[in-house]
């Protein structure tokens, strides 16, 4: 359902229900294509491991099969019908949610205007929500959305991202590979960190020490669209402290997570009523400055953050109603 938000941005609202027999039917097939890109993301980590264990115990036909997959996710082709289709039944995860709202402030759609966007992605939550509602969204489907290289890598989630949408990888070649092409891309700055901090009694970001995005924005003459999702940290319940030992894990690619969605179903994110309510913030417009010093990056870093902030404070509210909202405060990490 398409509405105009209050403050007067373009928004699109989904408000789930489960009283009839075809909402229910949504309900369903938006969960299971929340439990397909879950179990890819998982699968996807552990695939050296799954690789290893097939020769190790002699399973040949599921080394051949990785191997065969990894092939086809390296070859280079093009989305076709196939695609277009499965396209379609993973955007469905939005009906899972009780609500869905996605909007777009002051031109931060990909097309408001000629200069290309960086779009900073937060919080990064358990399994990235928000991120998966966005990257395969038709208002983004110019977008390129990138991953941690590691995850990227994989031969499984390489298909299934490459099938839905536009990914491509975080590391910093890559990035500068794509910015000279004046590609609109979208980042989760916080990273396997800011998954770590998740809770879902806190709004949480790791943003202190994420610098390297703004300098390569301002090298290559970009605008940073601040996103925040409300309602991600919500979906799963993810185990509090030994703060240190976890994020020095997320230093060895490994996300520091110990979490739990639904009760009965772990790797399915928890139905909150409020949903997941995304915004994008007003670009902030950054000069473009080809060799920032310390001092300039450092400049619009902090302006970054207080986009971000004002971002949650605009927001906060209408995402969790005004009892929550009032009280609700942003964690800097």
């Amino acid at each position: 359902m398409a509405s105009q938000d209050p403050k007067g941005s373009n928004s699109v609202t989904w408000k789930g229900s489960t009283k009839d027999d075809k909402s229910l039917l949504k309900t369903i097939l938006g969960g299971i294509a929340l439990l397909t890109f879950v179990a890819v993301w998982v699968t996807s980590l552990s695939s050296p491991f799954i690789f290893y264990l097939s020769i190790r115990f002699q399973k040949y036909g599921l080394t051949a099969a990785i191997v065969f997959l990894t092939c086809v996710a390296y070859a280079p082709w093009k989305r076709g019908i196939l695609t277009k289709h499965f396209t379609a039944f993973v955007q469905m995860n939005i009906f899972y949610y009780a609500k869905f709202t996605k909007i777009f402030v002051g031109g931060s759609e990909p097309e408001a205007y000629p200069k290309p966007k960086l779009y900073g992605v937060h919080p990064h939550g358990a399994f990235c929500m928000g991120w998966a509602a966005l990257f395969c969204s038709d208002v983004m489907h110019t977008v390129r959305f990138v991953f941690a290289p590691a995850l990227y890598a994989s031969p499984f989630f390489r298909i299934f991202s490459r099938a839905v949408g536009r990914p491509g990888s975080a590391g910093k070649a890559d990035l500068i590979k794509y910015m000279k092409k004046g590609e609109n891309i979208a980042i989760p700055p916080g990273g396997f960190e800011e998954a770590t901090l998740s809770s879902t009694k806190h709004d949480r970001v790791y943003i202190k020490k994420r610098v390297g995005f703004i300098k390569l924005a301002l090298i290559h003459g970009y605008d940073v669209v601040p996103v925040y999702v409300f309602g991600e940290n919500r979906t799963y319940f993810n185990v509090q402290g030994n703060w240190k030992m976890r994020l020095k894990m997320n230093s060895f690619n490994l996300p520091g997570i110990v979490v739990w969605g639904l009760s009965f179903m772990p790797l399915m994110p928890k139905r909150d009523k409020d949903g997941l309510y995304i915004v994008a913030g007003a670009p902030l417009k950054l000069p473009k400055i080809e060799n920032p010093t310390r001092e300039e990056v450092k400049l619009w870093h902090d302006k970054y953050i207080a986009a971000l902030v004002k971002v949650f404070e605009d927001h906060k509210c209408d995402a969790y109603g005004d009892e929550f909202g009032k009280t609700a405060k942003m964690e800097l990490w």
